[in-house]
C-alpha cells in the first residue's frame, strides 16, 4: 500500500505543478475576494449542478432559462476567467479519472438499475468497455 500512496502522492504534486491547476486556484482566490461575485458564482454552480443531476424532461428549456439567469457573469472578466480555468482544469481531471477506469478494471455489473415504468424498461448501465 505504500508504493499506492507514494504514486498517488506524486500524481497530486504533478497535479498541483500544472497550468491548469495553478490557474484555477489562481482564479478562485481573485473571485473569492469579491464575496457577492463569488455568492452569484456559487448559486449559478449549485443550480447548473442540480439541472445536470436532475432528470428533468425540459432540459434544454430549464438550461437556457438558467443561462439567462446568470447572462451577466459572461460579461464580467474575472467571473468568465474563472469558469474558462474551471473547465480546463475539470478536463484534465476527467482525463485521469477516465485513464484510472480503462486501466484499472473493477467489476461493475452491480450497478445496473432496471425502473419499469410507463410499459418502458429503462437501464442505467455503468460498464468497463
Amino acid at each position: 500500500m505504500k508504493e499506492i500512496d507514494d504514486a498517488l502522492n506524486a500524481l497530486i504534486n504533478v497535479i498541483k505543478s500544472t497550468k491548469e491547476y495553478n490557474q484555477y486556484q489562481t482564479l478562485l482566490k481573485k473571485v473569492k475576494n469579491e464575496p457577492e461575485l463569488y455568492g452569484r458564482i456559487c448559486d449559478y454552480r449549485r443550480k447548473s449542478l442540480a439541472l445536470q443531476l436532475s432528470d428533468n424532461e425540459n432540459f434544454i428549456q430549464e438550461n437556457n432559462n438558467l443561462q439567462n439567469e446568470f447572462a451577466d457573469l459572461l460579461n464580467i472578466g474575472l467571473s468568465n476567467e474563472y469558469f474558462a480555468a474551471e473547465h480546463q482544469y475539470c478536463v484534465m481531471i476527467r482525463k485521469i479519472q477516465e485513464c484510472y477506469l480503462e486501466e484499472i478494471s473493477i467489476e461493475t455489473d452491480f450497478l445496473e438499475v432496471l425502473r419499469l415504468g410507463d410499459q418502458q424498461a429503462e437501464a442505467l448501465v455503468v460498464r468497463q468497455q
